[in-house]
């Protein structure tokens, strides 16, 4: 599996493409859910209180990008399901600022986007609703403590109860040392790569957390994607403006098609792209690549000057509820043999590297834009699917035999080691996950000051969301 991820203060919002949308009910009511729990009864309200908090809105603009969407609904026979997306942006009055306009005037001086299509890259005026605009800074503005440039590498359980934290200064030369913290309570919210490695780590390398459950790195899911896309040869169309995610589109209940762009200039991912190939292993596909471009060598040559791939090129970003996974395991991984990374096997329900329907919305879009269909690389040469979306690895569960954690997140083996973040999501979402993920936290966090078993006498600030003085905008 090919996973594009980062870190940094404010964590994957920095550079996602702001889209917060609900699953389907079906989801969490599938058989990869513990049943003990309705979590669609008890997820509901986390959903709302995590849409006002990143403050969710519907993109008001609909771009070229997302009219080709429109039309590629159109030509699929699902012209119904067609929708703007709901995305995490303020939306205001371009390039204006004004005082916060969410949370009573407690919140950050906010822009209005001028649809510039860099969400990905990062926000250039700040009308992205960024984590460093919401929940973190309201938690340092209530006195938490941020320290950035700092891994977590060794968790320790402490003889008098509690932990401590060794970490790694990311600054310094070779892993310098960095600061130990020590706490009664530790949530790991490192992501699904970065929870599962050092959960790992802890268990099998330092030897300090010896009684973590074995489930740990299975299960892990890719949101069920594949991206592929098409380039335009007219010059005077521009996908490049916009929102990064505008639209999107339902070939099947278990399909979605989002429509992704960069803004002018960023042609990175031009290097990744490859002339569409059907289905077949990794022999097969890239001779069935080598006849595509012998039988039609104009429109390669054409894809290869193309001036400005960003401008004329729409990324599909298809995603599946339908099962698949992997499981993670620590080792030297091809591309840094020098440290102990995380690698991938295979599991039963193999994650596919294509998708049938995929390469149809491939085929039809680029028939829409008069251009030419392509696939990534990983998926052609290597059978490697590819995903921004990485769910899974340290899952909820009824017992260390079905999972990580349990319903409230703990660690099952350690009292008070906690985590919250995309590893413990049991199943493929088939929309962009931080929504979801962003819900469970709330949940989690909402067992804080009610479970007289954690011995906490805090109370969380109150969050007043209905301001008079903001009219529509409350």
């Amino acid at each position: 599996l090919m996973i594009m991820h980062g870190a940094g203060v404010g964590g994957g919002s920095l550079v996602y493409a702001n889209t917060l949308m609900r699953p389907e009910e079906s989801i969490f009511r599938g058989a990869t859910w513990p049943k003990a729990i309705d979590w669609v009864k008890e997820l509901w309200p986390h959903f709302e209180i995590a849409k006002k908090m990143l403050v969710v809105a519907t993109n008001p603009y609909l771009a070229p990008n997302d009219l080709a969407m429109k039309a590629l609904g159109e030509k699929m026979n699902v012209a119904e399901t067609f929708h703007p997306t709901e995305v995490g942006i303020f939306f205001g009055k371009p390039e204006v600022e004004v005082p916060d306009p969410y949370f009573c005037g407690d919140g950050p001086i906010r822009t209005g986007c001028h649809f510039c299509g860099s969400c990905m890259i990062g926000c250039p005026n700040g009308a992205k609703n960024t984590l460093d605009k919401n929940y973190l800074y309201f938690a340092q503005k209530w006195g938490a403590k941020i320290f950035s440039g700092l891994r977590a590498e060794k968790i320790t359980p402490e003889s008098n109860g509690g932990y401590s934290v060794t970490t790694v200064s990311v600054r310094g030369c070779c892993g310098s040392s960095g600061m130990t913290f020590k706490g009664k309570k530790v949530v790991f919210s490192a992501g699904a790569l970065g929870t599962v490695q050092l959960l790992l780590k802890n268990r099998d390398v330092y030897k300090t957390l010896p009684k973590l459950s074995q489930k740990i790195g299975e299960d892990v899911r890719s949101n069920g994607e594949s991206l592929l896309g098409a380039s335009s040869f007219n010059s005077e169309q521009d996908f490049s403006t916009g929102i990064a995610i505008g639209a999107a589109i339902h070939p099947d209940p278990y399909t979605k098609i989002e429509g992704v762009r960069y803004p002018a200039g960023s042609d990175l991912m031009r290097f990744m792209a490859v002339p569409l190939a059907g289905e077949g292993n990794c022999l097969v596909r890239p001779l069935k690549m080598l006849w595509r471009l012998f039988t039609r060598p104009l429109n390669f040559l054409r894809l290869l000057f193309l001036r400005d791939w960003a401008k004329s090129t729409i990324i599909l970003l298809v995603m599946q509820s339908v099962e698949s996974k992997i499981k993670l395991t620590l080792g030297r991984p091809i591309l840094n043999l020098f440290r102990l990374g995380l690698k991938g096997q295979r599991q039963e329900g193999e994650i596919p590297s294509y998708l049938p329907v995929a390469q149809d919305a491939a085929v039809k879009l680029a028939d829409i834009l008069k251009g030419e269909p392509q696939n990534i690389f990983s998926e052609v040469f290597f059978q490697t699917p590819a995903t921004a979306h990485i769910l899974g690895g340290a899952l909820i569960g009824r017992s260390a035999e079905e999972g990580a954690v349990d319903s409230n997140h703990e660690l099952f083996g350690y009292k008070g080691l906690y985590v919250s973040d995309a590893s413990v999501v049991p199943s493929n979402l088939a929309v962009n996950p931080s929504l979801t993920i962003t819900a469970l936290s709330e949940r989690f966090a909402a067992h804080f000051p009610n479970n007289p078993a954690l011995g906490l006498d805090y109370k969380p600030p109150v969050i007043k969301f209905a301001c008079s003085d903001i009219g529509a905008q409350k």
